[in-house]
């Protein structure tokens, strides 16, 4: 019987975008399985990562993004630390991942403003300008609304009424953005899992989520990675600031808007010594602490950290802005009371309405930037927990990892390339 043919659809413009984002070394790689070998994480049901080196070196857009194997791997950097060419497997995944946000991004012109830093200042103008038309209506909507002036510190500059309606507004809108990018990948990693005879349900949907949803809160992924495992408390300083920021905010909003309805007291803004401030406070600290550990990593070893790209280091700082300038802004306002001078209100409207802008660029262009990694990774490891995909390796890796990573490239023939005549067997 004849052997099964299928025809493979290389494309060279996807092996480019790859190299430019941050996937360098992507041809030094000869298919020697040492990636797979080492890596903790990589399941005996779907290995990774040297099926996506050998499909990222061809050219199979479509197998990879589709791929949720690319979003199992956390870049820990030990495939890369062990790969006798170089051939940083980790930093090819991760500019995989880039193209998967990018080709999954709703509208798609906005994630490639986000992805080019000669964009930046137009990203950052959008904000700019729709907040400073706000501020400048607040005062003929307050009165055209029958509202009382607000007398809060903030308030007076930005309603506390305005401030949600904004926000509430744009970030739906980027939700609904995001949602659209996650059920299309939803359905090209179905799609490309039934072509190949996979993707049957192995576990129920309820179970699915709370096995991604407990690796989600622990991160215990980074955990089993070697080189940078510290990077899990990085991560979790980060993840979790946000998280009790966000529940700050969602408590603020109910506070003002929906508790009076159930004859709650409004107890909005804040005092220093209410309970969400505390939370707040806890949360700003977090934040500042997990993305100052995250460029520490990075500037003190660029070449071990993973990629250093654009699209990587502009989030990182992003929050660090973010956690420094509510941090000031908060400090501002308590220096400020009971009578603030002109000079300090000034600069404390200044710093706030910075502040409010990079709110708006983290939230608002949240599918479009790293932060998408949040809503890709969950969809694939929910993904993944219910079609069986991440099953534990049977025998622990750790066996294969002692002694230096080799620095030598021994003599093979080139590495695979797309220009070559000969069709490579493609892994499942």
């Amino acid at each position: 019987m004849l052997a099964e043919h299928e025809r493979l659809r290389p494309d060279p413009k996807f092996v480019e975008a790859i190299l430019s984002s941050g996937g360098g070394d992507l041809k030094k790689c000869f298919q020697c399985a040492t990636c797979s070998a080492v890596c903790e994480l990589s399941s005996p049901s779907s290995p990774f990562p040297r099926k996506e080196m050998h499909w990222a070196q061809w050219g199979l857009k479509e197998r990879l993004l589709a791929d949720p194997d690319v979003w199992l791997c956390f870049q820990c950097g030990d495939c890369s630390l062990r790969c006798p060419r170089q051939a940083r497997p980790s930093d090819v995944l991760a500019a995989v991942r880039r193209q998967v946000v990018r080709h999954y991004a709703f509208p798609r012109f906005l994630s490639d403003w986000v992805d080019r830093p000669a964009t930046f200042p137009l990203l950052l103008a959008i904000p700019v300008v729709l907040l400073g038309a706000a501020v400048l209506a607040r005062g003929s909507l307050t009165r055209a609304l029958g509202m009382q002036p607000p007398t809060a510190f903030y308030a007076a500059f930005f309603p506390d009424w305005m401030i949600n309606v904004f926000f509430t507004f744009f970030v739906v809108l980027a939700l609904i953005a995001a949602v659209s990018g996650m059920a299309r990948f939803w359905r090209a990693m179905r799609q490309a899992d039934a072509a190949s005879g996979r993707g049957a349900a192995a576990t129920g949907v309820v179970t699915s989520i709370v096995r991604a949803l407990r690796t989600i809160l622990l991160h215990d992924r980074f955990g089993a990675c070697g080189r940078w495992k510290s990077r899990q408390w990085t991560h979790l300083f980060a993840f979790y600031g946000f998280l009790a920021l966000l529940v700050t905010t969602i408590w603020a909003v109910f506070n003002v808007f929906i508790g009076p309805a159930f004859g709650l007291p409004v107890t909005y803004p804040f005092a220093i010594t209410y309970p969400a401030k505390y939370l707040a406070n806890l949360g700003a600290l977090l934040l500042l602490v997990g993305a100052g550990k995250a460029i520490w990593e990075r500037a003190r070893d660029r070449d071990g950290a993973g990629s250093n790209t654009t699209f990587d280091w502009s989030f990182t700082w992003l929050l660090l802005a973010l956690g420094v300038t509510g941090v000031a802004v908060e400090v501002l306002r308590y220096a400020g009371q009971p009578a603030p001078s002109a000079g300090l209100t000034s600069t404390a409207y200044a710093l706030y309405f910075v502040h409010l802008v990079l709110v708006f660029s983290l939230l608002v262009y949240l599918p479009y930037s790293k932060f998408a990694h949040l809503l890709y990774r969950s969809t694939a490891l929910v993904y993944a927990e219910r079609t069986g995909r991440r099953q534990s390796a049977a025998v622990p890796k750790a066996a294969v990892q002692p002694g230096p990573a080799v620095r030598e490239a021994p003599a093979v023939a080139p590495a695979a390339s797309p220009d070559r005549e000969r069709r490579p067997r493609v892994p499942a």
